[in-house]
């Protein structure tokens, strides 16, 4: 039994000598996860955990997973009121309310070694300026998760080329973001925004025909029972990113935020290094359920080709400066 979930009193008839602990922060943690084996998720548990035990009870940590508090949307709005102190989500989700996330929706610009990636988000120059972005907008940064990237999956078409795409007229559930829109636009489907949440049963439904998520989000959301195709791409990846209401932290004394800023830490290694793990027992589960399309440089060339066109969209949206911070960032690693 936590103590917190004692009062004085009852101690005090116990006849114990134990010490009252007074909560003096609440801190709300919501997501839209609702597979506890997920990487991310147990980042998140860990987390909850690690506060409570290190600022001894003062820091309340209210776990809300699987969209029960909304979508990425409403989780967003919430944070950015203070009605919830922090939410972790995609940097797809987030781009409405953080522009400079757009450059994340440059398809293909990311190296898929994990070492390099993790360089690249959390201990260069771009995270820097992400984190300067974020606390102008009453947001503190809590690094990069490492989500995987995203794969396309199908219902009725297998998919190995854009044209398979245009020809059959196939409607892609994307997140609710122009630049995901517009890059399946290039590719030739019809994207469909939907909110994560309303994802299982839009396909259920047939509102869409397919979604692109990573091997993690697939199998957490049971995708497979309703598609029955998976097209290696790797077009997006899908950062997550730890966004914490600035004026919540500002408030904490500096041993809590010391405390909040070492568990993140501590789950950024955590989630890194059980991503890299469970990658291939992901695919092995997937291909038990579906068949997996893996493509030819010459095939993934074609979806390269097609999305080209995005990087002078988000150009032109955001301006050259996170963009190129970004590019910098990534030809320091190779």
């Amino acid at each position: 039994m936590k103590l917190k979930s004692l009062s004085a009193a009852t101690l005090l008839a116990l006849g114990t000598a134990l010490p009252v602990v007074a909560q003096e922060y609440t801190m709300i943690l919501a997501h839209t996860l609702n597979d506890t084996t997920h990487p991310l998720y147990q980042a998140f548990k860990k987390i909850e955990a690690d506060i409570e035990e290190a600022s001894d009870g003062r820091i309340d940590v209210q776990h809300q997973p699987g969209g029960a508090l909304g979508g990425d949307r409403e989780l967003l709005e919430s944070m950015l009121l203070g009605d919830i102190q922090f939410v972790p989500t995609s940097t797809s989700g987030a781009v409405q309310f953080v522009p400079e996330f757009a450059a994340f929706e440059i398809p293909y610009l990311f190296p898929t070694d994990t070492t390099q990636l993790r360089a690249i988000l959390n201990d260069s120059e771009f995270t820097t300026a992400v984190e300067t972005a974020l606390e102008s907008r009453g947001i503190h940064f809590g690094s990069f998760y490492n989500g995987g990237f995203r794969q396309l999956t199908t219902s009725t078409v297998p998919v190995r080329s854009p044209a398979d795409i245009k020809d059959n007229n196939l409607r892609i559930r994307v997140p609710e973001n122009r630049f995901s829109v517009a890059t399946w636009e290039a590719i030739g489907a019809a994207p469909t925004p939907i909110a994560f949440p309303e994802l299982y049963g839009a396909l259920q439904q047939g509102v869409v025909e397919g979604q692109e998520n990573p091997f993690g989000h697939i199998i957490s959301q049971r995708f497979y029972e309703v598609q029955n195709y998976l097209t290696t791409t790797n077009h997006i990846l899908l950062a997550n990113v730890n966004l914490i209401n600035k004026e919540w932290y500002d408030g904490l004394p500096g041993d809590l935020q010391a405390v909040v800023d070492q568990a993140l830490a501590d789950a950024e290694t955590f989630q890194w290094e059980l991503q890299d793990q469970m990658l291939n027992e992901q695919r092995s589960a997937i291909l038990e359920h579906m068949e997996i399309i893996d493509l030819t440089e010459e095939e993934l060339l074609q979806f390269r080709d097609a999305t080209a066109s995005l990087q002078d969209m988000v150009r032109e949206q955001i301006g050259d400066e996170m963009v190129d911070t970004l590019i910098g960032a990534i030809d320091a690693q190779q």
